[in-house]
């Protein structure tokens, strides 16, 4: 994939270390439903899962000693979510939310986009160019015909959009 200009500083550990692997997606009813495993830089350190009819997410430790990890991963998730409106309430619960979207981004077949203001965690909205290679995405996104429209590119590594250059 080409270069991608980022604004925000580039970190090898978007979101503290913690990700979701072995991530299952199954519909829901009220909330997504899934199982998947909680990991702090790759190391796994729960289970967690949601049966998509509303309700907080199950998490459980991976082993015994696991429940300080996920004092850890639950004092993260209060800084990070912070400055959200819904600061305080199921920070971890947020927090496994995002991490839920950032898997499905990561795994989608073309290369995610947003343009102007347009804002993918308020409203779950985002384009792509269907068929299209990350390069031809890039290649297109950076052209006289979307200058103006300010697009932003999904990054792997920063676990977020990106301007593109």
């Amino acid at each position: 994939m080409s270069k991608i200009n980022d604004a925000a500083a580039v970190t090898d550990r978007p979101y503290g270390g913690y990700a979701l692997t072995r991530v299952k997606r199954a519909g829901g009813d009220e909330t997504p439903r899934f199982e998947a495993t909680l990991v702090h830089d790759r190391r796994p350190i729960a289970f967690v899962s949601n049966g998509g009819e509303g309700g907080a997410h199950r998490i459980q430790p991976v082993d015994a000693g696991g429940w300080a990890d996920l004092e850890a991963f639950n004092a993260y998730a209060a800084g990070w979510n912070a400055q959200s409106p819904l600061a305080g309430i199921a920070d971890g619960d947020q927090l496994v939310n995002r991490l839920v979207m950032v898997d499905r981004l990561n795994r989608a077949r073309a290369l995610p986009f947003l343009l102007d203001n347009e804002d993918f965690w308020a409203d779950g909205e985002h384009s792509a160019f269907r068929g299209a290679t990350a390069a031809q995405t890039l290649e297109a996104l950076r052209s006289v015909e979307f200058a103006h429209r300010r697009p932003r590119v999904w990054s792997r590594t920063v676990g977020d959009f990106v301007s593109v250059s």
